[in-house]
């Protein structure tokens, strides 16, 4: 194919006027000149015409070959062009540490294995590739089905994330994980930084809910933050991967139900910060965590409201808090419902 010969410098001037000009092929890629390191090779398509070829030398090179962008780019390697074009091939995917989640249709589910293929093929850092067929349990794990795991590599489901710059042990087949909450426990730190200057000292902090413990992962990693940490889950499974990510001497982590702390005279009036992260309950558990907080302790907490009971949410919340509280809608959570965030001082 034809190239042109130009100085590096003047590669995008001269790219934009072969496009505008409608002589640059379709997926065209610039490469370098092997005959002149300052020098770049554009290629021209056959037959156009361009006062630009008189201008720079013409030389004669293979094309090089368009990466591919997704993993619907591969598919070709296993299916022919009419079996493509016949299937509406999936759009979206979740990546969870060295994993990809995706979500099937009947028809897409024939050619699974095919995706899971497709898609380690176009991203080089996953080990494995996942069916996901919706929350499932009282816990809210994803049932996932293996579709393609690579050469060498085990298919287990667990798997390492990073979050804010920490690593966490998570399984999305047997603990709940949301990356999407990742926001959310940035202003936890915050909230609890601004406690710990408030009181000026080191504050204890009970996070009932703990899953695997993307909230207390960046407070135990900050320096005099904690003084003391209570960390809990239902979840057996979510607890032995809580005790592996939150290491800390004053931590105490426990596999028990949130709604019977308050019957334990050594938590309760014990902590100045509680975490109340179970969207769809946490307005009914909240009476029973409050006990466990110190006069003048935070409660920070998230719940999914329907657009119209949000008044009614209102209503109950300064009711169970004793005052009229803000609640912030912080992003849809269907077509009906917002993932909201309130936050007060309690004095009991």
């Amino acid at each position: 194919m034809r190239h042109l010969s130009v100085p590096r410098q003047e590669t995008q001037q001269i790219l934009s006027q072969l496009k505008a000009e409608f002589a640059l092929p379709q997926g065209a890629r610039v490469q370098p000149d092997p005959s002149d390191s300052k020098r770049t090779l554009i290629p021209v398509k056959e037959g156009a015409e361009s006062e630009l070829l008189s201008r720079y030398p013409v030389v004669h090179a293979e094309p090089l070959t368009p990466s591919p962008r997704t993993y619907r780019d591969h598919l070709n390697s296993f299916l022919s062009d009419l079996e493509i074009a016949s299937i509406e091939w999936p759009t979206r995917h979740e990546f969870v540490g060295d994993l990809i989640l995706i979500k099937l249709d009947s028809k897409q589910r024939e050619y699974g294995e095919i995706i899971g293929q497709a898609m380690l093929m176009q991203h080089a850092r996953t080990r494995a590739v996942f069916e996901d067929r919706g929350v499932v349990g009282e816990y809210r794990v994803r049932d996932l089905n293996l579709l393609a795991v690579r050469d060498g590599f085990d298919s287990t489901t667990r798997t390492q994330i990073i979050e804010s710059g920490h690593q966490l042990w998570t399984d999305p087949s047997t603990v709940y994980y949301s990356a999407r909450l990742s926001r959310e426990r940035e202003g936890t730190l915050e909230c609890a930084k601004n406690l710990r200057d408030m009181l000026n000292r080191s504050i204890s902090v009970c996070d009932p809910y703990a899953g695997v413990g993307p909230s207390l992962a960046p407070l135990v990693n900050e320096p005099g933050l904690l003084s003391n940490l209570f960390a809990s889950d239902l979840n057996p499974a979510a607890v032995e991967l809580l005790r592996e990510n939150i290491s800390a001497s004053y931590a105490e982590i426990e596999c028990t139900d949130a709604r019977t702390l308050h019957e334990r005279n050594e938590l309760c009036g014990k902590f100045d910060l509680l975490l109340v992260n179970i969207p769809h309950d946490t307005l009914e558990h909240l009476p029973h965590l409050l006990p466990l907080l110190n006069d003048g302790g935070t409660v920070r907490g998230w719940a999914v409201i329907e657009e119209e009971d949000l008044q009614a949410a209102r209503e109950v919340l300064a009711n169970t808090l004793g005052k009229s509280v803000e609640i912030e809608v912080r992003r849809s959570y269907s077509a009906t419902a917002n993932l909201c965030r309130f936050e007060s001082k309690i004095h009991h």
